[in-house]
């Protein structure tokens, strides 16, 4: 079969098999993933956003944080076609399909620690001890986005700074210095704000749409389905249990089982040798760019796929992220710069609210990225970023010219054991790495659900 990578560009894994033919000098049996090191080293080799620094100049007053993180390593969602390792075999977390991991809870309690380093320790823009009126977190309506928040929220505020009595309960039993802290979420169904994937017939109507370019046409053509084929017959499966469109199945539980049972996975399927993921990923990363309307062939019976599809996935996160910071910049600039504008007295929210979070999933980030023009830019060879990822917006009024400019900074964190990286520059319309908040106000207006953030959940789903 064609090696679909050749016209996709290199990541880790077609490294990893050009490595291992050099050695071998043939074919390739059983396969690995990548350790973290070497994941890590390629990512750094490839990257655009490793040289941009991460400082604060004076005169720019920081007063509100919007963190889009995605949950942490997990369970595979649900069983593949041919799967091997059924629901019984994922114990942690609860046990089941979708579950955190331990190890997802050590990625994400590592993460609150940097996070908290980062706001409190060396910004004092946060208090040292866990307050009510300075942090609000929502999350889908998944389990493992809910641990990956508790177990953040831990490694932020569960120190030797808490208090018995004040903050935590003095009873012998209770674990030592653990900080209980509210978590927001609301019916998956209902959730059009973080969760990009809530069942939405107008998506439904608009990847219709997508299939009519040329674009689809050309990723689910002859080659891709030899690589489906292969995959069908290897298996003993019709042509419905694997297509293009749920061809993520394979590639995600594949990654997930050679995390956790990577003695098996060569014994369990044969069939999926390197040269075989390489083109099951390219394929997912094609599907991933079209879902998130990163497409070429846009305008399809007078919809602009470009602009449709990113307000339905981003349009209502964005708004959301932009409707908070709105109000606390507002209220900010009338409490510390004495302006008159829209916040008023009974603004308690806004006038204490500076750390906003939304616990999500990789595709909420790569919606997010989307709504930027940034995503393409952030990871140039497609997909979506790895376990316990996140993107920082911070907000700020800059008064270093004797104004008070309200400007924004996007970082991007990909992993606990990197660093924050600025990415400012690679937002469509921003030139350095703080950008005038009105550029995302701008993404906020030109992906507007219909209607408004306020009635999407009846609007947005209806073509």
């Amino acid at each position: 079969y064609t090696d679909l990578s050749r016209t996709h560009g290199l990541d880790m894994w077609r490294s990893t098999v050009a490595v291992v033919l050099l050695i071998s000098g043939g074919p390739l049996g059983a396969f690995r993933f990548p350790s973290p090191r070497e994941k890590r080293e390629a990512w750094d080799a490839r990257t655009i956003v490793s040289n941009l620094e991460d400082s604060t100049p004076d005169g720019i007053d920081l007063v509100h944080v919007n963190i889009v993180w995605r949950h942490g390593d997990r369970a595979p969602t649900s069983p593949m076609a041919g799967e091997k390792a059924p629901e019984e075999l994922w114990t942690f977390g609860g046990g089941g399909w979708g579950e955190l991991s331990p190890i997802g809870m050590a990625q994400h309690y590592n993460l609150g620690k940097k996070l908290f380093s980062r706001y409190a320790n060396e910004s004092r823009f946060l208090s040292e001890t866990y307050k009510a009126k300075e942090v609000y977190v929502h999350c889908t309506d998944k389990n493992r986005t809910v641990v990956s928040a508790m177990s953040n929220l831990a490694g932020m505020y569960s120190r030797s700074k808490a208090k018995v009595g004040r903050d935590y309960p003095d009873v012998p039993s209770w674990p030592t210095f653990f900080v209980p802290i509210p978590i927001h979420t609301e019916f998956a169904d209902d959730d059009h704000i973080t969760d990009p994937s809530t069942p939405c017939p107008r998506q439904d109507d608009i990847w219709k749409l997508v299939k009519k370019t040329e674009d689809y046409k050309k990723a689910n053509g002859p080659e891709a389905e030899k690589v489906l084929q292969y995959l069908r017959d290897a298996i003993g499966v019709d042509d419905s249990a694997i297509t293009f469109e749920n061809l993520y199945k394979i590639w995600d539980n594949m990654l997930v089982e050679n995390i956790w049972f990577p003695d098996n996975v060569s014994d369990w399927y044969p069939y999926y040798t390197p040269e075989v993921n390489a083109q099951v990923q390219h394929l997912n990363d094609m599907s991933i760019d079209m879902k998130n309307g990163l497409i070429v062939d846009k305008d399809i019976d007078g919809y602009d796929l470009t602009v449709e599809i990113p307000t339905i996935r981003g349009g209502p996160l964005v708004n959301d992220i932009m409707s908070k910071a709105r109000g606390v910049l507002q209220c900010r600039l009338r409490d510390s710069y004495n302006q008159q504008n829209g916040c008023q007295d009974k603004d308690h929210f806004f006038r204490n609210l500076k750390y906003h979070v939304i616990s999500g999933h990789d595709y909420t980030i790569g919606a997010y990225l989307t709504v930027l023009g940034a995503k393409t830019r952030i990871l140039p060879d497609g997909g979506y970023p790895p376990y316990s990822a996140a993107i920082l917006t911070e907000f700020f009024i800059d008064s270093r010219n004797g104004k008070t400019d309200q400007v924004f900074r996007v970082i991007y964190h990909d992993s606990p054991d990197t660093d924050f990286r600025v990415i400012t520059p690679f937002v469509e319309g921003c030139k350095d790495d703080f950008c005038p908040v009105e550029v995302l106000q701008n993404f906020a207006d030109k992906f507007a659900p219909p209607g408004g953030i306020e009635k999407v959940i009846s609007m947005i789903c209806t073509l």
